[in-house]
């Protein structure tokens, strides 16, 4: 039985570049990298009774880290160079994140289920390859709690399901 292992090219980043409105723009060309990390907070307590102690998930400390090539003519990239070099701190480096998975679709054409997070850019260093190409690095930190919903790739708008469930 053959088992089909999921593809990154099944996975579509969208970072809002618009300052006061939204322009969601594809996280493609140019990054190398862009890898999730939920960072699962685990609480811990060992009753004397018991011989092990018992974990639970209370929380995440989610991050997603990049790598990107220097092409200033894609507007993500230039986004998140411009906190680098500007130095942004607080809400100036703060922007909308959204996932989406292309293998699932939505019962709308052109939408697809997917998380929208708020994200803190950290742009760590600003390295060169070793082609002599400007590269980018760093991070986009988890504001709050993520968001499920759909996005539509063609109109680039994002729809929260109407209801979340909590901590199920």
């Amino acid at each position: 039985m053959s088992k089909n292992i999921k593809r990154r090219n099944g996975i579509a980043n969208y970072l809002n570049v618009g300052t006061g409105n939204e322009e969601y723009v594809l996280m493609g060309a140019g990054f190398t990298e862009l890898k999730e990390v939920p960072a699962s907070q685990v609480s811990s307590k060992k009753y004397i009774t018991d011989k092990s102690a018992t974990k639970r998930i209370i929380g995440y400390d989610w991050t997603t880290s990049f790598n990107t090539d220097q092409i200033r003519d894609e507007k993500a990239v230039e986004f998140i160079c411009n906190v680098g070099e500007k130095q942004l701190v607080g809400e100036g480096c703060e922007t909308d994140y959204v996932i989406v998975d292309l293998d699932k679709k939505s019962t709308i054409a052109n939408e697809y289920k997917a998380r929208k997070f708020r994200v803190a850019i950290e742009v760590a260093e600003f390295p060169t390859s070793d082609e002599g190409d400007l590269t980018a690095t760093g991070n986009l930190h988890a504001v709050g709690d993520l968001v499920s919903g759909t996005f539509n790739t063609v109109t680039k708008k994002f729809t929260p399901e109407t209801s979340e469930v909590k901590g199920v």
